[in-house]
Order: structure tokens, then C-alpha cells, then sequence
């Protein structure tokens, strides 16, 4: 089954960098906590600092991930090509 998504859509993008926060957030917590484990115990958890690198690293990675879509539609528009069809026998 697919499910179509519009990517050109803010919507998307939103829901986008909201996934990218909150995967890389749970990344930072996890090994942050284990460096703190390792190293020093007496070290506390600094949310606010863990949730802005967070939205700094989504932010850049939703905005590379917009202009490369955005250059490929163009790339599309200008030269378009019928996917549908099977290159595998050309002649």
C-alpha cells in the first residue's frame, strides 16, 4: 500500500523537523547520560542546552533536505521524464 505525502507542503516539512528533534534529542539524552555514567557522576543533565543543539541539527538537516528537493522538482520540471515506463528494454 503507498501512501502518498506532499512534500510541498509545510505541513510536511513541520512534521519533518519535529520527527528529526525528537529522534536527535533521544540520541543526545542517551549518550549524554552514558558519558555522564562513564566520566564524571557528579555531572547534571542540561535540558535546555541538549534541546537547542537538537533544534539547530534538525533545522540544518530539514533546510538541506528542502533545497534538495526543491532543486530536483525543478530538475523535473524542466526536464521531465515518464518513469512509468521499463528502461530495461530499451531499443
Amino acid at each position: 500500500m503507498k501512501i502518498s505525502i506532499n512534500r510541498s507542503s509545510i505541513g510536511f516539512w513541520m512534521l519533518y523537523f519535529l520527527m528529526h528533534f525528537s529522534i536527535l534529542l533521544v540520541v543526545l539524552v542517551f549518550f549524554r547520560w552514558l558519558w555522564i555514567m562513564i566520566v564524571q557522576p557528579t555531572y547534571t543533565l542540561d535540558f535546555a542546552e541538549m534541546a537547542f543543539e537538537s533544534a539547530c541539527y534538525s533545522l540544518i538537516v530539514s533546510i538541506f533536505k528542502y533545497i534538495s528537493y526543491y532543486i530536483g522538482k525543478k530538475r523535473y520540471e524542466k526536464n521531465p521524464v515518464d518513469r512509468r515506463k521499463n528502461n530495461m528494454f530499451r531499443e
